[in-house]
């Protein structure tokens, strides 16, 4: 396999250059080096992931994606690791991306039991140790992921030497509606659709759709956000729409889960809250931060910056961007 050019430089993501940068630089090494397969879950649903192997001994750094996300989103990412000779892989969760979607409405961000997204993760381990072997390993997950990953972390054997979180989602951001108020309705919600066995969208939820740059709460990079919505928009079936009932009540439910079970985690930790979320609540964070004491866990949070940290501008994402490359390559050099 041709490695990559380690020594290319990588423009700010607010010039002119950013755009060739990644129509020349990234989306080639996407298409020839990266690989795509699939797997049966325990259930049957085709899950999908994809991969980088930089050479049999490369330490890997496996990605947990948040919710709506795909691999596809994660190319610059998987980009920059490789100059660093990293291998790495992400998994679509199931329910999005280019997984098997649960509902008939394709649209619709579903799951039947948030257990299913951990379970999933374990068999998607498994499948990286066929690949790789026993090289050092480091997982980064994001705001769904994260919860994802704390909660696998917790209660599986696994083979990750260090997780770096990334505004995981240990509470949801409700606005001016009070959190129990939220929980009842959805709980309420989540109930009668499984006694209807029939999902349907949360209040104000609907299908898929673009929002402009100018009305998103995800990142303050227009580069970036424009990209990543001109690839959902080219592949049609990574687009997700709203939240179901049961999502959200079983994500809820899952946030407060990992809240309790952040203190089994027993890796190096790292978490990253973003100042100006919009998305998840801080208040989740806080706690365990609270809770955790061990000092192999840190708290660190990035003032300003919106929720999705690795496709915000430069100088919100650069912070998460160093901790990911200098704690893998404290893993080759251990």
């Amino acid at each position: 396999m041709k490695q990559p050019d380690r020594q290319h430089p990588r423009p700010a993501d607010d010039t002119p250059e950013w755009p060739e940068f990644f129509k020349n630089q990234v989306e080639p090494f996407w298409e020839q080096q990266v690989i795509s397969e699939y797997f049966k879950a325990f259930d049957g649903i085709q899950l999908h992931f994809a991969y980088y192997k930089h050479s049999a001994d490369a330490p890997l750094v496996v990605i947990a994606p948040g919710r709506i996300e795909s691999a596809l989103k994660y190319q610059e990412l998987f980009w920059e690791l490789a100059q660093q000779g990293f291998s790495v892989a992400a998994l679509d969760h199931r329910g999005q991306g280019l997984s098997a979607r649960l509902t008939a409405n394709y649209h619709q961000g579903h799951v039947d039991n948030f257990d299913d997204f951990v379970r999933d993760f374990s068999d998607f381990t498994e499948q990286l140790t066929s690949l790789f072997g026993s090289v050092p390993k480091t997982l980064f997950a994001h705001s769904m992921g994260g919860t994802i990953a704390t909660i696998y972390c917790a209660t599986c054997s696994h083979p990750y030497n260090k997780l770096i979180l990334s505004a995981p989602m240990f509470s949801i951001e409700t606005g001016k509606v009070p959190y129990w108020l939220a929980r009842w309705v959805v709980a309420a919600g989540a109930c009668i659709n499984r006694y209807l066995a029939k999902p349907w969208y949360f209040f104000g939820m609907g299908d898929y759709q673009a929002v402009p740059f100018e009305e998103n709460v995800l990142t303050h990079s227009k580069q970036r956000y424009q990209t990543f919505r001109r690839v959902y928009d080219n592949v049609a079936e990574v687009q997700l729409g709203g939240p179901t009932f049961n999502w959200l009540y079983e994500a809820v439910s899952a946030a407060m889960k990992a809240q309790q079970l952040a203190s089994d985690v027993h890796i190096q930790v790292i978490l990253f809250q973003a100042g100006n979320d919009q998305v998840v609540s801080a208040a989740g964070q806080k706690k365990v931060a609270a809770a955790v004491t061990r000092e192999y866990f840190r708290f660190e949070t990035i003032e300003g910056a919106s929720h999705e940290l690795m496709m915000e501008t430069d100088r919100f994402r650069q912070p998460v961007l160093d901790a990911i490359i200098e704690e893998t390559r404290e893993l080759v050099n251990a």
